[in-house]
Parts: structure tokens; sequence; C-alpha cells
């Protein structure tokens, strides 16, 4: 599954200029749970995402998680008993709430967003009911870190950090979703960046007095706050580990390698904000699978390939140059027939763009990723002479734009 790739890069959304790689840090890519499941998801989307950097829509889903992941850090943030009443765990939820609007959450009404703040008070009320008698402080919360691990700087965020002694320890991961089978594979990623973390033995000895030569993941589990079901899992083994790990680099190969084709389906479309950007998702619909191939003949098929690609290559670069040489001599453009065709030349002007990661910065920084909605040329262009646009953003734009005369020719059959 590491095995370097020799593909070419997926072809940029503006003209040919070529893709930038990842950002990276110290030379090492930048990568997480999320970050691997959304690669594999779709791997365009994580372009669109993490290299281009377009904003998506917010979330009411993720918002309201949020909301009750930070009551419970409040609650759970004490060195000691007595642990705050559930009046202001509930305040806490409420205070988080009240940070953004019922639009910057994410919602399309005020009402659908009270509903969901009613639901998480009483979700909070029967968490501290379920748990009153096991409150415990944790050793660590909403614990971050970052470990180096096979080129990759990989980032874990824990929601809960038990200490069981001789530097074992319980991972707990908050889920506030649907309740649905999970497979361990995040919690693999924090058993694997955990033992690795010499942080966390810095952290034992300072909290718990207590030196020890590695740190060792004894259970996992999956916390449902909805239901107050806990999915239990033992620690992996060396070999589940391994399987996981290779997953791993395999995906941070093909990232490195800029294998960004889309995987259209309904589960990976149906909430996505890229859909208007994507060449997967035509006319507002998925494209129909294709058809499957006769493989008998494989070797045959090749070569008629081969040889048809060879033929409309040459075809192309001969079209091209009579374009331009029609274009030419065609001054301001018009009607022109020759002796078997009528051509109909129209002159305009377009604009190309020199750097696309600059174009992509200002369209961010002034928010205007959406009305751009494809972030091709005709799409940024459009935001460019759009009225309405910030000035400073029209002379940011303008500053990488450069206008080049367009020709377009429409011929037909005497």
């Amino acid at each position: 599954m590491t095995k370097k790739s020799d593909e070419k890069p997926a072809p940029c959304l503006f003209g040919e200029a070529v893709c930038a790689p990842p950002a990276k840090k110290g030379g090492l890519l930048a990568f997480s749970y999320s970050k691997l499941s959304l690669y594999e998801e779709c791997p365009l989307k994580y372009k669109f995402k993490y290299i281009d950097k377009i904003k998506e829509e917010p979330k009411f889903y993720f918002a309201f998680g949020s909301a009750i992941h930070a009551a419970l850090e409040f609650m759970y943030a004490v060195k000691a008993p007595p642990f705050p009443t559930i009046e202001e765990v509930c305040e806490a939820f409420r205070r988080e709430w009240g940070r953004k609007s019922y639009l910057e959450k994410g919602y399309r009404t005020q009402r659908k967003a009270d509903d969901d703040f009613e639901k998480g008070l009483l979700m909070l009320k029967a968490y501290y009911e379920h748990n009153r008698a096991r409150l415990a402080p944790p050793f660590l919360l909403e614990y971050s870190t970052d470990v180096e691990a096979d080129g990759l700087l990989v980032r874990i965020i824990a929601d809960k950090i038990e200490y069981q002694g001789e530097g074992r320890l319980l991972i707990t991961d908050y889920k506030t979703g649907k309740d649905v089978k999970r497979e361990p594979a995040q919690l693999y990623m924090y058993q694997k960046i955990a033992e690795m973390d010499p942080r966390l033995k810095e952290k034992i000895a300072e909290q718990y007095g207590e030196r020890v030569s590695s740190v060792r993941i004894g259970q996992m589990l999956y916390y449902h706050v909805p239901t107050n079901k806990e999915y239990h899992f033992d620690r992996a083994d060396d070999r589940e580990i391994g399987a996981f790990w290779e997953r791993v680099l395999g995906v941070a190969d093909s990232i490195k390698g800029l294998k960004f084709e889309p995987t259209p389906g309904e589960r990976q479309c149906a909430w996505c904000d890229y859909k208007s950007m994507c060449p997967a998702f035509i006319g507002g619909q998925l494209p129909p699978p294709p058809a499957a191939a006769a493989t008998s003949n494989i070797e045959e098929l090749v070569d008629r390939y081969g040889r048809l690609k060879e033929r409309m290559d040459e075809i192309q670069a001969q079209l091209a140059e009579v374009a331009a040489s029609i274009a030419g001599a065609s001054k301001d453009g018009g009607e022109y027939s020759g002796s078997s065709y009528t051509a109909s030349v129209k002159k305009g002007h377009k604009w190309e763009f020199r750097d696309r990661e600059a174009v992509i910065k200002v369209l961010n920084q002034f928010d205007l990723y959406q009305k751009a909605m494809t972030l091709t040329l005709s799409g940024i262009t459009g935001v460019l002479e759009s009225e309405g646009i910030p000035e400073e953003a029209r002379k940011r734009l303008l500053e990488q734009a450069v206008k080049k005369t367009s020709v377009d020719i429409r011929v037909t059959r005497k």
C-alpha cells in the first residue's frame, strides 16, 4: 500500500497551472484521522478543503456537538470534587450555544436551532444523572498533541483520558450524532500516537508522581451521549495497528502524489458543499455509472485507444493552429464563408491568473468563494467583473490577472 505513485497529478482548476503540493510543517505532511476519513470518502473533496482551503458551509451538527463537548469539558475540568451542578453545566452549554447565531451555526431556521438547544439540555441532564455516582477528575481533557511518525506530523485530540496506573490509559471519545455501529479506526489512531507521545509520560510524572518507562493504552471507548451507551474496545494488538497504519501510509502517499480524483456516490455527495465545482457532479446530478468494458480482448482495446488518442492529439493541435490563424485574419470578427463551410467568428477578452494559490487566498480573505462558485476561470472572472465586490479585493485579483483576447469560432456546413 505504501508504493510510490508514478501517475501524473490531477489537473488544476486554473488552466494549466501545476497544483501546489499539500502544506507541510518541517518537511512533514500534517495528518489526522479526520483527514484520513475525508480522503477515503473523496480525494477531490480533501483537496478542496485542505489544499485549496475553500471554506465549507457551517454544519449544525458540528455546532451542536461542539457545544455538548464544551459543556462536558466544563463539568470535568476540576482537580478534585465537588463537581459543577447540573445547572452550572447547562449554563456552560447555554454560553457556548450563544456565541453564534442560528445561521452561523448552520441552521436554516431559529426554531430548529431552539429545538436542538432544548434537546442538548435534556441530553446533558440525562448524562449527568447517569454518571453522577462515578464522577471523577480525569487525567486530561481535550488533549491535543502532534507526533512525528513515518514522515507524517499526526495530530490527535482526545476528549478525555483517564489514568489507570502503571502507565496505562483509558481514552474516551464522545459522540453526539446517530447511534450507528462504529469501527475502532479512530481509536487505533489514538492508540498509535498516544503510545509514541513523550509528553504523556511527563504529564503522568507531574500529576501522579509516577515515573513510567512507557505509556500503554489499556482500553478505549466511544461514549454515545444521546443514549448513554458505551462501546468499549480493548487495546488493539500489533497486527491490527500495523494494518491500520499501512492504510494511513497508503493515503498519505496518495496525497503526496497529488492523487485527487473524485469518487462520486450518493453517500459522498449528499452533504458535499463542493458539488458546483466538482467535475463528477454535472448538471446537478451524478453521471450514470460507466458500462463494464469487455476484458476478453483488452490488449486490442488498449492499442485502439492509443491510436485514437494520438489522432485526437494531432487534430487538437491542428485545430488550435488554424483557429489562431483565423483569429489573426478576422480582425474584429464577423461572418466568413469558404466553399463548404460558413464560420461565425466572435472576439472578446478573457482573464488568466498567474498564481492560483494567491487568487484562492484573496477569495477566502474577502469571503468571495461562494460567488466564484466553480473556481474556474469563468467563475473568477464573474467575481472580478461583478458589482459590489470590494475595491481592495478587485485590486488584489487584478494583480494576479492577465487580460487576453478570446476567440469563439462556430462553423456550419453549407
